[in-house]
């Protein structure tokens, strides 16, 4: 399901992204897509402040560092194999190699925290209880 409310004036190209990659893409509010999803860094909103959606129970765990650590390894790893095979002293390659995975790292996290987060508010997704068990 698409949502045009979610596209700013001259994005055609963005309307076929689904919504919730397109709220996380632009980290507002998967309901409205407009509030603001993030009070700081990584730290989500209690609320979205135009539509007053209830963001408090929303948690994405470790979910997005697993998916950033697995984004970032599959480059950083390559990046050191060939800073190697070119020459580059040791040191140079290793320096390198952390100072692009740390940056990747910091900004991929939000990105990924935003897009778990969508999805579970599209899907509705919480935590399991004893209840839904029985």
């Amino acid at each position: 399901m698409l949502h045009r409310f979610l596209l700013g004036p001259g994005a055609y190209a963005l309307a076929m992204i689904p919504a919730p990659f397109l709220a996380a893409l632009r980290m507002r509010c998967p309901q409205c897509g407009q509030g603001e999803l993030f009070q700081s860094y990584l730290k989500l909103s209690d609320s979205c402040r135009a539509c007053g959606a209830d963001f408090r129970a929303a948690d994405s765990g470790d979910g997005p560092a697993v998916f950033v650590v697995l984004v970032v390894g599959a480059i950083a790893t390559p990046l050191l194999f060939i800073l190697q095979i070119a020459g580059a002293p040791t040191w140079v390659a290793i320096a390198v190699t952390l100072a692009a995975a740390t940056a990747l790292c910091l900004a991929l996290l939000p990105l990924f925290k935003a897009t778990l987060f969508a999805l579970q508010w599209k899907h509705k997704a919480r935590e399991a209880t004893h209840e839904d068990i029985e």
